[in-house]
């Protein structure tokens, strides 16, 4: 079995005593840079996120979400890539830590699956407006 998770606090301790195979995308758990209140912690399931727009923009925001990311000491996917880390067996659970790049994953199927649907001429345009929102309050 292979778990992938997309958020810090997703996965239950339990989910970590089981898994043989832990992998980490990226460096998580870098300490956050000081004084720049536009850089911060737990927001949509991200370690870091830099907050854009103005002062009241920002004071709408929700409170961030304050997960707990893993990441620290566990070998990274370049050292899975490379072979450095592998199961021994078909029954070894293996575990992702993607914390970093969500949505990755989702953008390289979805431009696969659009491509493939534009070559066989299927489905009809959108309207943009319909992916397009305020910050919620």
């Amino acid at each position: 079995m292979h778990v992938t998770n997309l958020g810090g606090a997703e996965l239950p301790e339990g989910v970590f005593s089981r898994a043989v195979v832990i992998v980490r995308q990226g460096v998580a758990g870098l300490p956050m840079p000081e004084g720049d209140d536009r850089i911060q912690a737990g927001r949509a399931h991200s370690p870091a996120a830099y907050i854009a727009g103005s002062e009241e923009e920002m004071k709408r925001l929700p409170p961030a979400s304050g997960e707990r990311f893993h990441g620290g000491g566990y070998p990274s996917f370049v050292e899975l890539a490379k072979g450095e880390v592998k199961r021994t067996s078909e029954e070894q659970i293996t575990l992702y830590l993607n914390g970093g790049n969500q949505g990755l994953q989702f953008a390289a199927v979805g431009a696969l699956v659009y491509n493939k649907c534009r070559e066989q001429e299927l489905g009809r345009p959108l309207p943009t407006e319909w992916f397009l929102q305020d910050i919620r309050d």
